[in-house]
């Protein structure tokens, strides 16, 4: 039984980092209605950034953060500002086949520039871990299910109580009547764009410490947060992290039970479920 509480607790705070992932994923499609082929990428993009700071400036990985997160954010601004409002006037399908080629560039770029070497942003410090009440647990996941909390509750806030939040919340619902009330969609877009790259900029570097991570290993992070967004919804703050527990604890309960082998099997099996569940109920 210990063991089983000891996995659960891992899976929880393993869960908290996914649905940072997510989150980013679900901004786009909830604002824009948009699939970001290349979401996965950007956050191993993020991690890669960091692993050169600190490598340059001999740096912690969390102070990266306050580095890379602007960074993503002004990258993503001007992506959605060049690129995607353009591209998003051909259909969306478009938007789909230009992010999929972003994808390939970006893990292509990273394979010429770091080589396809695995890399670590983990410091000594969090190799540890701590002990409460008989359970042990890891020093890297509880750092980021910490910070994954402080940026759930200050982006719910941003959107919750900023002009620029609100109208990423309106625009989804009414453009037109979004338009009738002087907002313009395609600033939304980019900011909405900037901000997502913001919450994955902070994953990237999370992931960085918690995995070690290759210039491919982008698509997986990808599918992963599909699934936090299908299991919580789009633009649900409040499902997005319930859909990152249930993936986190399927990973950990996979592993437990039948291998690491088979832990992104069972975050597979959860998204293909959820999808059938929901187109029966549609």
């Amino acid at each position: 039984m210990l063991e089983i509480i000891i996995i659960l607790v891992g899976g929880l705070l393993l869960g908290g980092l996914y649905a940072l992932v997510g989150f980013g994923l679900s901004v786009t499609l909830g604002v824009m209605k948009i699939i970001n082929v290349a979401h996965g990428d950007f956050a191993i993009l993020a991690g890669y950034l960091g692993l050169t700071f600190t490598t340059l400036f001999k740096l912690d990985p969390l102070v990266d953060m306050a580095i890379v997160a602007p960074i993503m954010f002004i990258l993503g601004l001007l992506i959605q500002k060049y690129m995607l409002n353009r591209i998003l006037q051909q259909g969306l399908n478009q938007v789909v086949i230009f992010t999929f080629a972003l994808s390939i560039a970006i893990e292509n770029l990273l394979l010429l520039f770091y080589t396809p070497n695995a890399k670590s942003l983990t410091p000594r410090y969090m190799l540890g871990g701590i002990n409460v009440g008989g359970i042990p647990i890891s020093l890297a996941l509880l750092i980021s299910f910490i910070f994954a909390l402080v940026a759930f509750a200050v982006l719910y806030l941003f959107f919750k109580r900023t002009y620029i939040g609100k109208a990423m919340r309106a625009v989804p619902v009414d453009l037109e009547a979004a338009k009738m009330i002087g907002i313009k969609p395609e600033v939304i877009y980019s900011y909405a764009m900037g901000i997502a790259m913001f919450v994955t900029g902070i994953a990237g570097i999370l992931l960085g410490t918690v995995f070690i991570f290759y210039p491919y290993t982008g698509p997986g992070y990808l599918i992963a947060a599909f699934g936090v967004v299908l299991i919580g919804g789009l633009g649900n703050f409040f499902g997005t992290f319930i859909g990152g527990i249930a993936i986190g604890e399927a990973i950990a309960l996979g592993g437990y039970f039948f291998g690491a082998t088979y832990q992104l099997m069972f975050c597979y099996l959860i998204i293909l479920v959820v999808m059938l569940v929901r187109r029966q109920t549609s």
